[in-house]
């Protein structure tokens, strides 16, 4: 067979067994954002359902297909003005503005050279729609339109919207010459998702009436629903703004947000329908659609946790695990990031970021104190249970270096302690103190945390993943091994079980030292056999068992960390191990896995 033959069948092999691989993955880990329950057919261009909390579309029909935003695009405007500008400044129309509005928009008829402050043309921009508002915020906080476009569309990559562009501030389109302001149901909704949790935009878009500070200006909202002008199940849930629009190429369109009484948030970006009548009547039937199917089990709702969602500090971390319903609920829908954490809390946390639904340790230190607050030395200490480890006394004392409140702890939680800074597990200096007591923010970042600590330690530890019992750690390995080759030698007093211990010596250290220990095990077995059955004997065969499984537990996490040293880790212990074990397993441990697969596919399998 030709090289050229040898390695393409290897390439093949390799491509089927990674596909193979990739598919049997796949059905232990759900793909996001695929539709939860059937979507209801809608007499419109396109619309998206989303669970703000964790920013899934729960479902959508045409949801990405390009879309006209009309005015819902005044929320991106208002995203940016808010971020960038000063909230406390005053600022004068001009006629270059208020003149110049894109014909055919609507304006409220502001009156030029009057200061009006920040707040009265944001909400008057939100709140009526009107164009000559929303012109002289934008350029007013950016100096032109044309700056705050670019901060927009910014904005758009920055959040990841690769389907949307604007090019004006008031959402004016093709229909009026602007070709480049579009989007689609699904990131208008994202759109909105983040501009609700702005304090100062939330605020505007739920009054259903403003009255300006200066130029006599007043005006009411174009949310029919706020006004009473379209009916909703106000016993079931509550919708609080968002946006409307309209426009010849848009159609009527409608972004809404409902809340319900357990702080749950969902959004409807609804786009396109032949009148304001039928939109609002549309999106009513939606919401009720959607919280009826919560009702019924069929959907799942994640608390709003608005004050969060989007946050830079825990904004991104916070959606990594959304869509788990692990956080704490409130019916407020804030997370309250800087509350204590109870150990319930920490134990739903733990269970869904870390895969730890069924671990019985998580059970034990829930039921000891429900609502108790948990201190960094109590959650280091269960952290340690989870995942056992040990360290030298020297390791210890390096490790708790600079740390506080461990004066009263025992040797035990000393340890554990300073497994948790070793591992990097502390997420500030506040966690350095073992009797800090945890916030929610600080519990889900070390979650977070821990979930990259479980990757390496599986890695070291192959019995995590397998579900087998009675590991060692190496050094634990290395005493078993001498133990029972001199107990081996005792009791044979033969010269076949100084022959057997020096051969597993010397093959210390070497790809055969597996095979070494087996050799010697034989040996001393069957000279502890002719050593009249003594108890010594007996003892002796039994260590000498407990080595070679000591010592093959020990060779496997060697080989399942090779992978920096050029080779693969143990791949085949995760193809034949347990996949139970897998299924509940984190996010990062599968992206682990996929690299480990792509790797060997790479490699021909």
């Amino acid at each position: 067979m030709s090289d050229c033959h040898a390695t393409d069948k290897k390439h093949k092999k390799g491509r089927a067994f990674f596909l193979m691989a990739v598919l049997v993955l796949c059905l232990f880990f759900p793909v996001r954002g695929e539709a939860k329950v059937k979507a209801p057919k809608m007499e419109c261009h396109a619309y998206a359902v989303m669970e703000a909390g964790s920013g899934e579309v729960l479902f959508g029909q045409d949801e990405n297909k390009v879309i006209y935003p009309a005015s819902t695009a005044k929320l991106m405007t208002a995203i940016v003005c808010v971020e960038n500008g000063d909230v406390n400044k005053k600022i004068k129309t001009t006629s270059e503005i208020i003149n110049g509005t894109t014909y055919g928009t609507y304006c409220l008829g502001l009156p030029v050279g009057v200061k009006f402050t920040f707040k009265d043309l944001l909400n008057i921009s939100l709140v009526s729609s009107a164009a000559d508002a929303t012109d002289s915020l934008a350029a007013g906080v950016f100096g032109s339109k044309a700056a705050c476009v670019e901060a927009m569309n910014a904005k758009c990559r920055e959040l990841g919207l690769v389907q949307t562009s604007f090019d004006n501030p008031v959402g004016s389109d093709i229909g009026a010459g602007f070709d480049k302001t579009y989007s689609t149901a699904a990131e208008m909704a994202k759109v909105c998702r983040y501009a609700m949790t702005i304090p100062m935009i939330r605020s505007a878009v739920e009054k259903s009436h403003y009255d300006a500070s200066a130029g006599g200006m007043s005006c009411n909202t174009t949310n029919w629903f706020l006004r009473g002008m379209a009916s909703y199940d106000e016993d079931r849930y509550e919708i609080i703004g968002t946006k409307s629009g309209t426009t010849n190429a848009a159609g009527h369109v409608f972004i809404a947000t409902a809340v319900d009484d357990e702080g749950h948030e969902v959004i409807c970006a609804y786009f396109g329908n032949v009148s304001k009548e039928s939109t609002f009547s549309s999106i009513r039937k939606l919401f009720d659609y959607t919280f009826q199917k919560y009702d019924a089990g069929k959907l799942q709702l994640t608390s709003s946790n608005y004050d969060v969602r989007c946050s830079k500090d825990l904004g991104a971390v916070y959606d990594t695990y959304a869509s788990l319903n692990c956080y704490p609920t409130s019916r407020d829908g804030l997370f309250h990031p800087n509350r204590a954490v109870t150990r319930t809390e920490l134990a739903a946390m733990l269970r869904g970021v870390n895969g730890l639904e069924e671990s019985g340790v998580l059970d034990v230190f829930e039921k000891g104190n429900r609502t108790g607050n948990v201190t960094a030395g109590r959650l280091a200490l269960l952290i340690r249970d989870l995942f056992p480890e040990h360290l030298t006394a020297e390791a210890v004392e390096e490790a708790l270096a600079g740390c506080t409140g461990t004066e009263g702890l025992t040797e035990e939680e000393k340890e554990a302690f300073a497994l948790f800074i070793k591992n990097g597990l502390a997420v500030d200096d506040s966690c350095k103190n073992a009797g800090q007591v945890l916030t929610r923010k600080q519990a889900l970042l070390i979650a977070d945390r821990l979930s990259d600590h479980q990757v390496r330690y599986a890695a070291s530890h192959p019995v995590f993943l397998t579900g087998e019992t009675g590991a060692q750690l190496p050094e634990q390995a290395a005493a078993a091994t001498t133990e029972a080759a001199a107990e081996a030698t005792t009791a044979a007093d033969s010269t076949a079980a100084t022959e057997a211990t020096a051969a597993a010596t010397t093959a210390a250290g070497s790809t055969a030292a597996t095979e070494a220990t087996a050799a010697a095990t034989t040996e001393a077995t069957a000279a502890a056999t002719t050593a009249a059955g003594s108890t010594a004997a007996t003892e002796a065969t039994a260590a000498a068992t407990t080595a070679t499984a000591s010592t093959a537990a020990t060779e496997t996490a060697a080989a399942t960390t090779a992978e920096d040293a050029g080779g693969l880790p143990a791949y085949e212990e995760l193809q034949c191990g347990q996949m139970d074990a897998l299924a509940g397993f984190n996010k990062k441990w599968m992206e682990h896995l996929i690299n480990q697969i792509t790797a060997a596919a790479e490699n021909g399998a």
